[in-house]
């Protein structure tokens, strides 16, 4: 039966998420925060006193006082006339000094998204699926000061994730319905640096390296009847992740950035997979990620005026997807980015939001996608807990 759901996989029409999730895991490592989502892969060089990024580990070492951080996520896409969304808590951390030389973070964000809900018609009646779970990334970074122009940093990844697919068969006179459902779990490990060249140029660098590769464990069954096997399943097809960031300051207010990143999948990664496997002819190629970005920095952080304390950031994306199918087109995500953020007065506490809308383009037996993601994030420091003294 899964070998006939892989056949008509390209023949779904879509009903709810993204055409290309069912192909996959969804996006891996998506940007889950406003900074991020605006910056591009540039954010990996960024260093800022009034907030901690935690893109790269070594950037832990740039405040001196704790800060909390939390973003929601609401996506939208388009194809045809269907239009769905997905809004959920992205990412969540807490970042503080120990000394002057370290710095650590502890948080989680999404990493991988299995939502999808489809159906088509067959010849012996109609087949829907209907997947749900995703995976997150439970991260523990550290960075080290070596130096004023230097700075290092490890993290370690775990991740925990579930997934529940429903596939109902339905025919004239019957009804079968399959459940796949499962726990998944591995480890990565995150080393980045970042060098400020003279005053001017800064340079970030972060290699991610899965050393325990994400695993499914869990049950395929026939709903209603005891009959049911045991799955294992190694997600093979994860990749390893390098991003490469330039910052040149042009001014204590403007800075001008570019980012690129490499995500390595194994080309066999969906070959021997019972859940996660590929029609024929498509398999996963190397993802190369390109951006440009402008950042405007508050002119004033304490000002009485809000205009003085907001900051804002612009740019462009481009990148091709992970899988290609049987035709060797690469498919391509081009969108514009945008993100405005105001700090208040009082230096507690920083709110941010940011836009990007852009389209991916389909291979002929796909449809073509527009997007829109919106993110909302707010980062408060330490002055929140410091005890007031009355008279």
């Amino acid at each position: 039966m899964r070998k006939l759901i892989l056949l008509f996989t390209l023949s779904i029409s879509l009903m709810g998420q993204s055409a290309y999730y069912r192909l996959g895991y969804g996006d891996i490592f998506p940007t889950t925060d406003p900074l991020g989502s605006s910056l591009g892969h540039g954010v990996v060089a960024y260093q800022d006193s009034a907030r901690v990024s935690i893109h790269n580990p070594a950037a832990l070492t740039s405040s001196d006082r704790v800060h909390f951080g939390v973003s929601l996520g609401s996506e939208f896409r388009s194809i045809d006339n269907t239009v769905s969304n997905n809004t959920r808590l992205e990412q969540l951390f807490v970042t503080f000094p120990i000394g002057k030389r370290f710095g650590m973070s502890l948080g989680t964000h999404a990493v991988a998204d299995f939502a999808s809900n489809y159906e088509t018609t067959l010849s012996m009646g109609t087949l829907t699926e209907i997947s749900s779970g995703g995976i997150w990334d439970f991260h523990l970074g550290l960075g080290y000061s070596l130096s004023p122009a230097i700075n290092m940093g490890l993290k370690l990844h775990t991740f925990q994730g579930q997934l529940r697919r429903e596939t109902l068969i339905q025919s004239d006179d019957v009804q079968e319905i399959y459940v796949i459902k499962g726990d998944i779990a591995g480890k990565s490990l995150e080393a980045g640096v970042i060098s400020n060249l003279r005053e001017k140029v800064s340079l970030g660098l972060t290699v991610n390296i899965p050393y325990d590769v994400p695993k499914l464990s869990g049950l395929d069954s026939l709903a209603g009847s005891s009959a049911f096997a045991e799955i294992e399943e190694d997600l093979s097809a994860w990749p390893n992740t390098i991003k490469l960031g330039v910052i040149y300051h042009h001014s204590k207010s403007m800075n001008f950035m570019a980012g690129i990143a490499q995500q390595l999948f194994a080309e066999s990664g969906f070959d021997d997979a019972r859940v996660l496997a590929l029609p024929e002819g498509w398999k996963t190629v190397p993802v190369a990620s390109f951006q440009l970005g402008m950042q405007k920095l508050p002119a004033d952080r304490t000002s009485r005026y809000w205009s003085k304390r907001t900051g804002w950031q612009t740019g462009i994306s481009i990148k091709n997807y992970y899988l290609s199918p049987s035709s060797e087109n690469m498919i391509y995500e081009y969108s514009l980015t945008s993100g405005i953020n105001l700090d208040l007065r009082n230096g507690r506490s920083l709110f941010e939001i940011s836009g990007e809308f852009g389209s991916r383009g389909g291979d002929e037996n796909l449809p073509d996608e527009l997007f829109a993601r919106m993110k909302f994030g707010i980062q408060i420091n330490d002055m929140w807990f410091k005890k007031v003294k009355r008279r």
